[in-house]
């Protein structure tokens, strides 16, 4: 009875493995499908609507497409030499502060990845700060979502606050991962644009979707001082979650994919929860 059930149990465990690869070839073909039908990507297209949970294999698996073009990125904090870059230095303090989080804490961050022993502001740490830990600062990018954890003061409230708002994306070097001015909320825009006022933000999101850069920022004085590279009306990061339940055994995962033309290149997979229901 018990290898009988140990039997099951590994067979639900693989189709729940199967299911998360079906939802991931569902979301690529979504992305390619519309990537060959617009040049913008904006919250009505039809890859933004969360997928119901669908029968397969006496399973259901469950679907959902994000764009990460809306966040700011924690890589692009420092540059590939590992210096800090002190435009996105300011957009994140300023993001943590309209999330409800201390500023301090972009400190700690920018001391675990730049290169130098050097802490910046009162609240940075270099290796010292980390004498009861059984690691140093890495002096460099982030690989993971789930490093933040390492960081002084990252604790699992602070990430769930941030994880709608900021994303960790490998970086190709020298580029900035662009915002994208049709998806991006309140919070990141405002802390993209330092003269942006909350009317402001309210109106440029009530004329979405815009075609072009261009087209977004016409006539608002807000805009100036901002890089037009860093900005966007597309997104080529995309992060999909999938939830496959098959008998006993469910299987949470999180893929960031990366799209150009209508190629998308897996980055990164996470396993956010594993084992049986």
């Amino acid at each position: 009875m018990v290898s009988l059930r140990r039997a099951e149990n590994m067979q639900d465990a693989i189709r729940a493995q199967q299911g998360s690869r079906s939802a991931l070839a569902l979301a690529v073909k979504a992305l390619r499908q519309d990537a060959a039908r617009t040049s913008i990507d904006e919250p009505g297209e039809l890859w933004a609507s969360p997928v119901p949970p669908f029968t397969i294999d006496q399973g259901s698996v469950a679907l959902v497409i994000t764009d990460a073009n809306r966040r700011l990125n924690l890589n692009d904090l420092v540059n590939d030499q590992g210096k800090l870059q002190m435009d996105v230095y300011g957009r994140l303090r300023r993001l943590f502060v309209r999330t409800g989080l201390d500023a301090g804490l972009v400190e700690a961050l920018a001391d675990w990845m730049d290169a130098d022993d050097r802490p910046v502001g009162a609240s940075g740490g270099e290796d010292s700060s980390y004498i009861d830990k059984p690691y140093r600062v890495k002096n460099g990018r982030l690989d993971r979502w789930s490093e933040l954890a390492m960081i002084h003061g990252f604790t699992r409230d602070v990430m769930n606050k941030l994880a709608t708002v900021v994303v960790v994306r490998p970086v190709p070097q020298g580029d900035m991962t662009p915002i994208n001015l049709n998806t991006a909320d309140v919070n990141v825009l405002r802390a993209v644009f330092p003269s942006m006022k909350p009317a402001d933000a309210d109106a440029l999101i009530a004329g979405r979707p815009y075609q072009s850069t261009s087209e977004a920022l016409a006539n608002r004085s807000w805009s100036t001082g901002v890089n037009p590279a860093d900005l966007s009306v597309t997104s080529d990061l995309f992060i999909v979650r999938t939830d496959a339940r098959f008998g006993r055994a469910q299987l949470r995962e999180e893929y960031m994919l990366m799209r150009q033309a209508n190629m998308l290149t897996l980055l990164s997979r996470e396993r956010l929860s594993w084992g049986d229901m």
